[in-house]
């Protein structure tokens, strides 16, 4: 059985990419079960088509739920994106990281400078995959939770030089709502929005101590800027505050 770098240091498609059989599968079986029980939406896609053919692009979202990964996943197919997440994910449970690994995720260790996981986007995204990451690290579980984002996808667009789309992901917060205890089956959503690239203005013109934490800021606010799908709970929200 190969070892889980073989899976996080290859190409995911293309020459000397590895076998994707099991994501296939997961990925079928996922949607068609999402689908009944969510009924997700998703709208903007077009956005890829628009960005270079043989090149990558980061995918950064919002995070409330564990969920928000699966999603992001489902609905990039049939491209496989590529998914940061944190290294106590692989460290739990065998089984769960060889499983983790097949449909395309990496570890990331939080609250450190993971330079390890930094050269393995790099080199991905000029590969010409698609990598996600989620700059708040950790699901924003409550209202007013404060949100720290983290400046690594900046440095990562910078030095793959590739653009961020950004994108935002609605309704996994009702799934289990913090403090309850019973899951519930909320309608869920998804947008992306126009790119952004850290090599282009206004960003490039900023001091190197000052352009990393502006283009991240700037993700995020480009993120929950994004208009709810019309006939959601959300736009329907959004119609009743105007």
């Amino acid at each position: 059985m190969k070892p889980l770098d073989y899976f996080y240091d290859n190409p995911a498609s293309g020459e000397g990419h590895w076998p994707q059989r099991f994501a296939k599968f997961f990925f079928a079986v996922v949607r068609l079960v999402f689908g009944l029980l969510f009924r997700y939406k998703v709208a903007g896609q077009e956005v890829f088509s628009r960005l270079p053919a043989d090149g990558g692009a980061i995918v950064a979202g919002n995070h409330h739920s564990y969920l928000d990964p699966v999603f992001a996943l489902i609905v990039m197919r049939p491209r496989l994106l590529r998914f940061m997440a944190k290294q106590e994910y692989f460290d739990a449970n065998r089984v769960i990281a060889r499983l983790t690994s097949w449909v395309g995720a990496f570890p990331v260790k939080r609250d450190s400078a993971d330079m390890q996981a930094v050269k393995r986007s790099v080199r991905m995204l000029k590969r010409g995959e698609l990598v996600g990451i989620f700059p708040e690290g950790t699901r924003q579980r409550f209202p007013g939770q404060q949100a720290v984002y983290h400046e690594g996808i900046a440095l990562i667009a910078a030095l793959a030089d590739t653009p961020v789309v950004p994108m935002r992901i609605w309704g996994t917060e009702r799934i289990k709502p913090y403090g309850k205890r019973m899951f519930r089956l909320p309608k869920i959503s998804v947008r992306f929005g126009e790119p952004l690239v850290i090599t282009e203005e206004p960003f490039a013109s900023l001091p190197k101590d000052q352009r990393q934490k502006a283009f991240t800021e700037e993700v995020m606010r480009r993120v929950y800027a994004l208009a709810p799908l019309p006939n959601t709970p959300e736009a329907r929200a959004a119609e009743r505050g105007r």
